[in-house]
């Protein structure tokens, strides 16, 4: 009777201070990651065994930029032609040109950017991209862009990858 008697606000604060004990409790039982990284004192702390590291994997050595690209450019999209306009604004028409063109015979598209249109036909797909007055004509035969590929496309020239080729030379 005594509890029913109290102010209405009066009981909310003891209701409150209640669930918050009780919350209070049941978070030291709680195992979640978020928690534990939101309050555990030092952050490089490796007691535990986090659920995003990968068992068994060192990740001590870290590629640089020059290694990831040459390792994984036999998958990126090859480029076919190019093809020089008077400016930007007459390659981005020339890409409205292509995509119209693409509805005629229902071909599917996506429209990246106002500078990149991907075409995907049956075998494949082509990439029309413009870098200032010169659209670049490429093909993929995957369906998704490779990491590293739209920052390093214009580049790939001036990597120096090592090769596995072995090269004879004649000695006169």
């Amino acid at each position: 009777m005594l509890f029913l008697r109290r102010p209405l606000t009066v009981n909310k604060i003891y209701f409150l201070t209640c669930f918050l004990g009780l919350f209070l409790l049941s978070v030291q039982e709680v195992h979640a990651q978020f928690l534990r990284n939101l309050l555990q004192d030092d952050p490089l702390d490796n007691s535990f065994n986090s659920r995003d590291d990968r068992p068994g994997v060192e990740t001590n050595e870290e590629l640089s930029y020059e290694e990831i690209v040459c390792r994984d450019r036999e998958t990126f999209p090859t480029k076919i032609s190019e093809k020089l306009f008077t400016s930007y604004f007459e390659c981005i028409k020339d890409l409205d040109r292509i995509e119209n063109a693409s509805y005629i015979d229902l071909t599917y598209r996506i429209r990246r950017d106002a500078d990149r249109l991907d075409l995907y036909l049956s075998g494949g797909r082509k990439i029309y991209i413009c870098d200032g007055s010169k659209r670049s004509k490429y093909e993929h035969d995957q369906r998704k862009d490779p990491d590293w590929w739209m920052i390093s496309r214009t580049s790939l020239s001036e990597l120096t990858c090592p090769s596995d080729e072995i090269l004879i030379e004649k000695i006169d």
